[in-house]
């Protein structure tokens, strides 16, 4: 029950004027269904005030802050660790690393903390290697580049008369 009064708190729709309230996304969600808390609620307020019209909450967000950890996976781990020059003695290290890591209460933090340590400029070297891999993937998926390379392999492979009868076309 104290729950339900929490989240009630939260979402409850705040008047910044006589035709605006302020509410959660999740109460603007809500008011749509009817029979629902909210919908009651802001049927309420529309007697009240007639003219009210909702405004979501918009959270303030720094732009600032950056995710250093971001998509930094157990496979992309290990393919970091692969590509390293002890790869073998690393990656058995990743792995017992894991094994304990499973009594711990954030597993993945444990192992996080085990990487950063052991990769400390981790920071360049990550990044780079995963943007190095995606413009390779990229290349590869990109038809332009296929076009242009099965188009030198044609041309290497005609002959000079062929070639001319091909442009007079």
């Amino acid at each position: 029950m104290k729950n339900a009064a929490m989240m009630m708190k939260k979402n409850a729709p705040k008047f910044v004027d006589d035709t605006h309230v302020q509410v959660t996304k999740q109460f603007a969600k809500n008011a749509r269904i009817f029979g629902t808390s909210e919908y009651k609620m802001w049927k309420e307020i529309r007697m009240d005030c007639p003219d009210a019209v909702m405004v979501t909450k918009t959270i303030k967000k720094n732009p600032n802050k950056r995710n250093s950890t971001k998509n930094m996976t157990y496979p992309r781990m290990e393919i970091f660790i692969s590509q390293q020059e002890n790869a073998v003695t690393l990656l058995t290290e990743f792995r017992k690393q894991q094994a304990l890591s499973k009594v711990q209460n954030d597993p993945y933090r444990y192992v996080l903390a085990w990487f950063l340590k052991t990769f400390e400029n981790y920071d360049e070297d990550y990044h780079a290697f995963f943007e190095a891999q995606a413009k390779k993937e990229a290349q590869k998926k990109d038809i332009f580049t296929v076009i242009n390379a099965s188009a030198v392999v044609e041309m290497e492979d005609t002959d000079e008369e062929e070639y001319e009868f091909a442009a007079n076309m």
